[in-house]
């Protein structure tokens, strides 16, 4: 996944809180002709990395991202990230 921006507040401690944008190929389940799906371009879509140190990760580079086990909570299903890979630095 590309990153095609960042997004992050910083609270009254002096944490911050990131929020990246990424564009990815579609699955393949969107790209049936005989179902009458089909798709053009990249996906978009946003990740909330919370205080995830995201310092190094810059506008154009390629990510993976590795996530932890899932918990559930009251308000629903969490999965955290375990892991930001950065694969290819936009230079």
């Amino acid at each position: 996944m590309k990153v095609i921006g960042k997004h992050f507040t910083t609270n009254a401690e002096g944490k911050q809180f990131t929020t990246l944008h990424i564009s990815e190929e579609f699955e393949q389940y969107y790209q049936n002709a005989d179902a009458g799906r089909g798709c053009l371009g990249q996906k978009a879509s946003t990740i909330y990395v919370g205080d995830f140190d995201c310092d190094d990760i810059k506008i154009g580079s390629e990510i993976d991202i590795s996530y932890g086990k899932a918990v559930s909570t009251k308000n629903g299903i969490y999965q955290p990230i375990k892991d930001i890979s950065i694969i290819n630095q936009n230079k």
